[in-house]
């Protein structure tokens, strides 16, 4: 669960957390044309970023939206 004063999900919502600077490495490479860095090619790294089911909501100062759909081609 998230703890009150958690600084993960500020980082998310603030477009700071984790995910968002390998997905910015990634694209980079992409678009540089050069290999994926190593860890792109990691089997853990597909099954932690593979997700089946989407259930995301995504928040602003303007309100809340609710984001629904496959993220990946099996999923739901």
């Amino acid at each position: 669960g998230v703890c009150p004063g958690d600084p993960l999900p500020a980082q998310v919502l603030s477009g700071q957390g984790a995910e968002r600077h390998l997905q910015g490495l990634r694209q980079a490479a992409l678009e540089a044309g050069e290999p994926l860095p190593e860890i792109f090619l990691d089997p853990a790294y597909a099954q932690a970023t593979h997700f089946r089911l989407c259930t995301l909501q995504v928040r602003s100062r303007e309100g809340s939206w609710l984001l629904r759909g496959p993220l990946v081609p099996d999923g739901y």
